[in-house]
């Protein structure tokens, strides 16, 4: 049988894509990084990994974080608030979680910072195509 990946595998994916880019703040990069490490795996893998990115989508599909969303990038439509998640999850295990559990957090994280202050909109709609 082969080996499928959870949760805790997937995060270790977006970790490696995320030592190897050179601007962490770029989700794209980040997402096409972890495409790349995910075409090396069976497609039981990608397949597993697909759903643990939706499950994740579903775990912060919460109306504090769309605020917090929709502050932040100066406004948020549906699609905007999948991109945004899709930029929170690309930051990694540990600022999503914090995230999650505090939207107003945000507000703390230096990428975030400079992004509110250059005006540059938090979105990553890359991340939801990975697999």
């Amino acid at each position: 049988m082969l080996a499928s990946m959870n949760k805790e595998q997937f995060w270790k994916l977006i970790e490696k894509a995320r030592e190897h880019a050179p601007d962490t703040r770029d989700g794209s990069d980040i997402a096409g990084r972890a495409s790349a490490l995910l075409a090396r795996r069976s497609a039981q893998e990608i397949t597993a990994a697909q759903q643990t990115l939706w499950d994740l989508m579903a775990d912060s599909y919460r109306n504090p974080l769309w605020a917090a969303a929709y502050v932040v990038n100066g406004g948020c439509s549906d699609d905007g608030f999948d991109y945004f998640r899709g930029w929170l999850i690309a930051q990694g295990r540990t600022t999503f979680e914090r995230v999650l559990a505090d939207p107003d957090t945000l507000a703390e994280l230096p990428g975030v910072l400079t992004a509110v202050a250059e005006g540059i909109g938090l979105d990553c709609e890359d991340m939801l195509s990975v697999a």
